[in-house]
């Protein structure tokens, strides 16, 4: 996402936006035999030999599948078609006849590289696909559990595209030094030396429609701001649509479709923990290098049917039981002292929860301690040491809290809106067997 702000603006990385990485960029470890799967980071494997050499242990024919992947990945054939999705509109998309032409180029490339992206592919749950690709349960765990955190549920059709270039970015997952308001903060920094103004004390209440086109702002206390080229907004749509621009000046069909977009998947427990000493895991005996993982997934055992059970289970708003929880952690500490305390460790913990509807304040309050049981629970069967002893304090970020952010409303979803064309928005029943974690 930084490509194109440090190549219009190189200060952007010395005002502080600075990018690191982990030994391991991804991984997982597993109960039954205290094993793992490391996936390592470009920084530390650029070519992904390292990463295949740990496939192998499971699977040889994966190893061999993922640096064909790998191959792809690093083509500038996948680099401008990914380029195109993420900074052009779909119109452009849709249109553009460059961007076709290289739509046509990267899918040469796939081809010359053993891969079909066919009908099937095209149309297939992420979870097919990646089984199809791949062998090793293991391996399948690793990648789907990846997905999962880019807000997608594996079980639902038409993400089997999507699957190949969000696997592809596992050896590029890293962290932001100091902090992600670090990438606030420098941002600030750039437009402030570009003389942009900000009002910081007002919400913007309309944005101005003259003709059927946005020329301005309008604040909570009146002040207009007009615009000179654009108004840019990255609210949600819904408050993009009914909020910002009004719903007197959106066509039907746009209306509906926003009303439509479902919101409740990425609802998400991440709480940090401050903690004496960094998490070992018994599964280090296999690979001390699943120690500096920055993303590490815990399971019973490799059976990917974890990962599809848990997304079942958010679909349905409903906690599931500890084997599936399929807690995420990390400790950035590890590489970047400026986390922690000299001597003390920061750990990150992910894991999907349910939609701030479904509870009411009291019940909220009361979940977010049980959870935090519910975390240590598991977490000591895969790292011993980390038992309370070890626990210097805990930060607790629910969906609850996470509607701070208005534009997380009104369930708390970290992405905004899920990933879904074929779940829609309804209002949320509550359910009085899910209303608490499987242990409570």
């Amino acid at each position: 996402y930084f490509v194109p702000v440090i190549r219009d603006f190189p200060e952007f990385w010395d005002y502080g936006a600075q990018w690191e990485q982990h030994l391991s960029s991804a991984g997982m470890v597993f109960r039954d035999k205290e094993n793992c799967l490391a996936l390592y980071s470009h920084k530390h494997d650029p070519d992904q030999e390292r990463s295949a050499k740990e496939i192998a242990r499971f699977s040889a024919k994966d190893a061999e599948t993922w640096l064909k992947m790998i191959e792809l990945e690093k083509s500038d054939e996948l680099m401008r078609t990914q380029l195109d999705t993420i900074f052009n509109p779909a119109e452009m998309r849709a249109s553009d006849p460059g961007v076709l032409q290289r739509q046509a180029d990267v899918y040469a490339k796939i081809l010359s590289l053993g891969f079909n992206p066919d009908s099937l592919i095209l149309k297939s749950s992420a979870y097919r696909v990646i089984s199809e690709w791949f062998e090793s349960p293991e391996l399948r765990s690793s990648l789907l559990r990846t997905l999962v955190s880019f807000s997608v549920d594996v079980n639902e059709p038409g993400h089997g595209g999507s699957a190949l270039g969000m696997m592809l970015t596992v050896p590029t997952i890293g962290f932001n030094r100091g902090g992600t308001h670090r990438i606030a903060h420098a941002a600030h920094q750039v437009l402030t030396q570009l003389g942009c103004e900000f009002h910081i004390t007002q919400e913007v209440e309309k944005a101005i429609i003259e003709n059927g086109r946005a020329t301005g702002i309008r604040l909570a206390d009146g002040t207009e701001v007009a615009a000179r080229k654009l108004v840019v907004s990255t609210l949600s749509p819904y408050q993009l649509i009914f909020d910002l621009i009004g719903r007197e000046h959106v066509d039907d069909v746009t209306a509906r479709r926003v009303e439509l977009l479902k919101r409740n998947f990425g609802c998400l427990m991440w709480y940090t923990l401050a903690v004496h000493d960094a998490p070992r895991y018994n599964a280090e005996a296999f690979n001390p290098d699943v120690h500096d993982c920055g993303w590490l997934g815990m399971q019973p055992d490799p059976d990917p049917a974890h990962v599809a059970k848990k997304c079942q289970y958010a679909q349905m708003n409903m906690w599931p039981p500890l084997d599936d929880y399929g807690v995420v952690v990390g400790s950035h500490s590890l590489v970047d002292p400026s986390y922690a305390p000299p001597g003390k460790h920061a750990v990150y913990t992910e894991q999907l929860g349910q939609p701030v509807s479904m509870y009411t304040e009291d019940e909220w309050l009361e979940l977010r301690r049980r959870y935090t049981d519910e975390l240590m629970t598991i977490w000591k069967d895969y790292a011993p040491n980390m038992t309370w002893e070890n626990v210097i304090g805990v930060d607790m970020n629910s969906p609850y809290d996470h509607m701070r952010m208005k534009n997380l409303g009104p369930d708390g979803t970290w992405a905004g809106v899920d990933l879904s064309l074929i779940h829609i928005s309804e209002p949320t029943r509550r359910n009085q067997s899910s209303r608490m974690p499987s242990s409570a």
